[in-house]
């Protein structure tokens, strides 16, 4: 199965003003959930990494387009000329992506169709800078057992995970195929302890 990390880019900037796209941010990333990284995980608990020696392929991301990788998968660290500005996508397919059976073009493309498709629910987007119930957030992913929100200080959002099977057919082997219930070490994860949880706005 996969664990789909997201990450939310404002709450995120807000801890570390200094990264060096925080004060220029994309408006996409106002609005949206973008891509920590899609995790192979076993359904029983933990996960794999580091599964193989494969490098990774700067190559791939010029096909997939620098633009497209920065709006949905951003390093917000560095700046899209800084020479490390890829380290964030190679340590995902190092750590991560090896482990799944996809080629790194794959991984890469369906992560981005995964958040293009099932990203940002319409709760998170109609109460940007608002309060609101820790508990809606949850349904609004599918219900507390299907789902693991993370926070700043127990009521910031900062990140979401949701499990995936993973498909098992010919045509389509090795992604993700449908939203799970997340496994007990993921659910535990879970540190939004507060009723309420606030939807950080970039200034």
């Amino acid at each position: 199965m996969y664990v789909f990390a997201y990450i939310w880019e404002a709450e995120s900037c807000y801890e570390n003003s200094s990264w060096s796209q925080c004060n220029s941010p994309q408006n996409f990333w106002e609005a949206n959930f973008v891509i920590h990284g899609l995790w192979p995980q076993y359904s029983t608990g933990g996960y794999p990494s580091t599964c193989t020696t494969e490098p990774f392929d700067n190559n791939v991301i010029d096909i997939i387009g620098d633009d497209t990788m920065n709006k949905y998968w951003p390093n917000v660290k560095s700046n899209v000329t800084d020479p490390d500005y890829n380290s964030f996508w190679q340590h995902e397919w190092t750590k991560h992506g090896t482990c799944s059976p996809l080629t790194q073009q794959e991984y890469f493309n369906t992560t981005i169709t995964l958040s293009k498709t099932f990203g940002t629910p319409e709760i998170i987007t109609a109460n940007i800078g608002n309060i609101i119930s820790t508990d809606q957030i949850r349904s609004a992913f599918g219900g507390p057992e299907m789902v693991s929100l993370q926070c700043d200080n127990n009521m910031y959002l900062s990140g979401v995970f949701t499990c995936w099977s993973m498909s098992l057919s010919i045509s389509t082997n090795g992604t993700p195929d449908k939203q799970i219930i997340c496994p007990v070490d993921v659910q535990n994860e879970d540190n939004c302890s507060k009723d309420t949880i606030v939807i950080t706005s970039f200034p």
